[in-house]
């Protein structure tokens, strides 16, 4: 029955079309609906909102969730005792204790400053696991062997581990020789993990030849892409995974898209041009711990996808496995660019701080470099920029104060301390844009 359930939502992922966008979207909304009208029978936080549109919920957050988390979830769960269940399995390196009855517990990094929580019944485990694989496979009649880089194993990860499917968990407290010695071994077709973590296993490895790469949990700037695609030689994908949900992956075409049929995504635009927004996500597949209006700290870049650079560079080397004729419903992003709280805010005219988005910054750091380059930049004070790099300070230096330029920052008033390349450990999120001024 387990197997015949992720096979289901396999199926579903890999080969459920919508024929234009008015479908899609009207075929949504009605499992918003039904999905509303679920939680408000279920979860005593949501009761009072029984009957009204999504647009009426109250916007969540971390903070807001964990404060309500005995009041939000639907199995009547009591987060003190899942907190300590959740973090003697991650201190004691036995993840099969982080669960309770059917329930997986998982925690968030803490990157924003405060860790989370986040539940998934087996059900929903066989819905990740069904979707997920749906994605990201090349191949459902290949056999895989997909290694998982990651900071702490779980069980929703081991979902699927029978048959043509087997799973690798690298655990990254581990020495590093010792867990590349083991994947090594292993021998991964599909490599999967944080930038930093496969930038790391990059410079590694000597014999490891996955056929896919995909990059999640932190931002993939174009650096990162290039040097990956370079030592592996094969496609580098992009997974858009958080402890809110299952929300992008690269799809077949190559673009990075939401995964619309199982997330509603409502954009808090930054910009007033409507270049960058945080989603305001609803995921209308999870019960346990439901996620509706759920506002993330992420920072996405739209695309125009009408003559997109990166379609007509996959169209012209024959990459594009589906044509660019047939509808495009699923909406895409044009890269998911760093953190809210790591905008730069320098000085303009008049005293005013201009906002610089983090992908602006990549984007001139990987222009002004021919080759792999390792750097952060953090803002320290409202006039002061850090830069930490391998011994290319000043053409970084130049690139910034072009772009600051062009964006109407006061350069005058701006100034630059270089520092040697930053040192990363791969149990602590890397972010290339940093800061710590207003942070």
């Amino acid at each position: 029955m387990e197997k015949l359930n992720i096979l289901r939502h396999l199926m579903m992922s890999r080969y459920r079309r919508f024929k234009t966008r008015s479908q899609l979207v009207e075929w949504q909304q009605h499992q918003v609906a039904r999905h509303l009208d679920w939680v408000t029978q279920h979860s005593p936080f949501y009761q009072a909102f029984s009957g009204k549109p999504l647009a009426e919920f109250p916007l969540m957050s971390k903070s807001l969730m964990m404060e309500h988390f005995n009041q939000l979830n639907t199995r009547q769960l009591d987060r003190d005792q899942l907190f300590a269940c959740a973090l003697k399995a991650e201190q004691e390196r036995d993840f099969s204790r982080s669960v309770l009855k059917d329930i997986t517990i998982g925690l968030s990094s803490g990157t924003s400053g405060q860790r989370g929580l986040f539940l998934a019944s087996q059900a929903e485990r066989h819905c990740w696991a069904g979707y997920i694989l749906g994605r990201l496979l090349p191949s459902l009649w290949m056999p895989q062997r997909i290694a998982l880089l990651l900071r702490a194993n779980s069980p929703l990860y081991q979902t699927v581990q029978r048959g043509h499917i087997r799973f690798h968990y690298v655990d990254l407290t581990q020495p590093l020789d010792q867990w590349m010695a083991e994947l090594t071994a292993f021998n991964p077709t599909l490599l999967v993990g944080s930038a930093q973590a496969l930038q790391l296993c990059a410079q590694e490895h000597q014999t490891l030849s996955p056929s896919l790469v995909v990059s999640g949990a932190e931002v993939l700037t174009p650096t990162d892409r290039a040097l990956l695609a370079a030592k592996f030689k094969c496609p580098i994908h992009e997974i858009y995974q958080c402890t809110e949900g299952f929300l992008a992956c690269t799809q077949r075409d190559g673009v990075m898209r939401w995964n619309e049929d199982i997330v509603h995504i409502e954009p808090h635009w930054l910009t007033p041009d409507k270049t960058h927004f945080s989603p305001i996500i609803t995921d209308f597949r999870r019960r346990t711990q439901p996620i509706i209006r759920y506002q993330l700290d992420d920072v996405i870049a739209v695309v125009n996808e009408q003559g997109s650079e990166h379609n007509a560079a996959q169209e012209e080397k024959g990459q594009l496995k589906i044509a660019r004729s047939s509808p495009v419903v699923f909406q895409a992003i044009g890269s998911i660019a760093g953190r809210t709280g790591d905008l730069l805010k320098l000085p303009g005219a008049n005293h005013t701080p201009v906002a610089v988005l983090p992908d602006l910054i990549y984007r001139v750091v990987s222009l002004m470099s021919e080759g792999p380059l390792d750097y952060r930049i953090t803002q320290i004070k409202i006039n002061r920029i850090q830069i930490e790099s391998d011994l290319q300070h000043a053409a970084i230096a130049m690139a910034l104060q072009q772009l600051f330029k062009q964006l109407h920052v006061d350069v005058r008033q701006v100034h630059f301390e270089y520092r040697p390349r930053p040192q990363w450990h791969p149990l602590t999120k890397q972010r290339r844009v940093v800061n710590l001024w207003s942070s």
